[in-house]
């Protein structure tokens, strides 16, 4: 069953993101430093971030289509070793698109898009053959249907499910006892929960079933909790250009680092290093050159 490969299902967008000194004046003209024209999406980023760090292909789970933008994304997409399931291979939708203005000055971002909740992605049963050649599972909790029959799967298979949670969708009060580990960005507050309460939502995810989990801060420490341990991991410090992204380079680092076998704190740190190098550059793709 396992090779040391990975399966990531969820999100691909088509990012469009523009890098200029400050956020631009409302009905103004701006001319950008640098554009970053690509495949995105939390799932999409974390796959490509894995097959860079281990020199395999994972497989992407993912709604394309033959729109000719889905083209754009698929072709980056492989250009940078992923390999891809198409859960929508005959659809005509367009993509998500999304557009994205990276403040270098203050290293922030602005994301405008339209997610995948336009787009219905049915299973396809081929995609879980991919977990007879897989060491992990990172679902992003787009895609309802997709990501809870691959969960399930997994756990059959004795697969790990890593969950990406930036946020609370509906699908996780069922997808939440199937994963292993989740790790969390701050903003992410189950229904019920403390809001802004690393202990509150650490407590819950454990309460419904996850033994592992991962809460993270931007450039401030990330908290970790798993049996017997709990503590934090600081981020490196870095002159931040832009943060887009950054997450979902932390969650494929992980993948990786978890394959080659290491304890889930040191995954951890090792890939807010690699997630630290990502916030140097614009983009989501210039740190691998570095």
């Amino acid at each position: 069953m396992n090779n040391n490969g990975a399966v990531f299902a969820g999100l691909s967008t088509l990012d469009l993101a523009y890098a200029v000194p400050r956020y631009p004046a409302e009905d103004s003209k701006t001319q950008a430093d640098e554009l970053f024209l690509g495949a995105g999406g939390p799932a999409a980023n974390a796959a490509v971030a894995y097959a860079f760090l281990s020199g395999r292909v994972p497989t992407l789970v993912t709604a394309l289509g033959k729109h000719p933008l889905a083209e754009l994304i698929r072709g980056d997409l492989q250009q940078h070793g992923v390999g891809i399931t198409d859960l929508t291979p005959d659809g005509d939708q367009q993509p998500p698109v999304s557009s994205i203005i990276v403040a270098t000055a203050a290293a922030t971002r602005t994301i405008v898009s339209l997610d995948g909740s336009r787009v219905h992605a049915p299973f396809d049963s081929t995609a879980a053959e991919h977990l007879h050649r897989a060491s992990v599972v990172l679902l992003d909790g787009h895609y309802a249907e997709p990501a809870l029959r691959l969960a399930a799967a997994a756990r059959r298979a004795g697969v790990p499910v890593v969950l990406d949670a930036g946020r609370w969708r509906e699908v996780h009060s069922e997808l939440l006892p199937l994963v292993d580990i989740a790790i969390c960005s701050a903003a992410f507050t189950p229904p019920g929960v403390q809001p802004d309460s690393d202990d509150a939502v650490v407590g819950h995810l454990h309460g419904v079933g996850v033994p592992q989990v991962a809460i993270t801060h931007g450039a401030q420490p990330i908290t970790y909790s798993m049996p017997g341990e709990r503590g934090t991991i600081a981020v490196p410090a870095t002159a931040a250009v832009d943060t887009l992204g950054a997450g979902d380079i932390l969650h494929g680092a992980f993948c990786h680092f978890l394959t080659a076998a290491e304890p889930f704190p040191l995954a951890l740190r090792h890939a807010a290093e690699v997630a630290t190098l990502s916030c140097a550059s614009a983009g989501t793709r210039a740190w691998m050159r570095r």
